[in-house]
């Protein structure tokens, strides 16, 4: 029986993600869980295949929302859309930054990758609302009820992914060695 190249394995996992993308589009509408999408792709994909990631959720949210929830086109909104596109790929960046060995996950480093992901995502978000308004989406109730559904989507994610690396890893990969540390 002949394997999957690395590739094509890390196609399926980001094909995955891009998924979930689709489900928190239509579900969340503005509350797509991008830190989660950025902060999964960066601890479990190579760097290229993570942005690929990333880019791809923030396309499928754009399309979703220009094409099928009725965004407004104003140029406003469209520069709201870039600024969330750099901010989840701030998020992917910090993450991908705490990953670590690939071929091992830790708790300790999920913890940390989701979120140095989900800072350096809102930080983003807010450097940009200070420039097209919106700031007063920043309150503590805001941001914590947005790092709730992150950390939600980001278990949700990351069982996801041991549970295909487990059940498929001709298709999805060898599951990763887990650590608490």
């Amino acid at each position: 029986m002949a394997t999957r190249s690395s590739s094509a394995r890390d196609l399926s996992w980001l094909v995955a993600i891009d998924g979930a993308a689709v489900l928190g589009s239509f579900a969340l509408a503005c509350m797509t869980p991008f830190a989660a999408l950025a902060a999964a792709a960066a601890l479990t994909l190579p760097r290229r295949a993570g942005v690929a990631a990333v880019l791809g959720a923030w396309t499928i949210n754009q399309i979703i929302g220009f094409g099928f929830l009725g965004y407004p086109s104003d140029p406003m909104t469209l520069l709201r859309g870039l600024a969330i596109a750099v901010s989840a790929l701030a998020g992917f960046g910090v993450a991908h930054a705490v990953r670590g060995n690939a071929g091992t996950l830790s708790l300790a480093r999920m913890v940390a990758g989701l979120a140095g992901a989900f800072v350096a995502y809102e930080v983003v978000t807010y450097a940009s609302a200070m420039v097209l308004g919106g700031t007063q989406n920043f309150t503590p109730a805001i941001v914590w009820m947005l790092a709730r559904n992150d950390a939600m989507w980001f278990a949700g994610l990351m069982a996801l992914y041991l549970a295909l690396t487990a059940g498929a890893p001709s298709v999805f990969g060898r599951r990763p060695q887990l650590r608490l540390a």
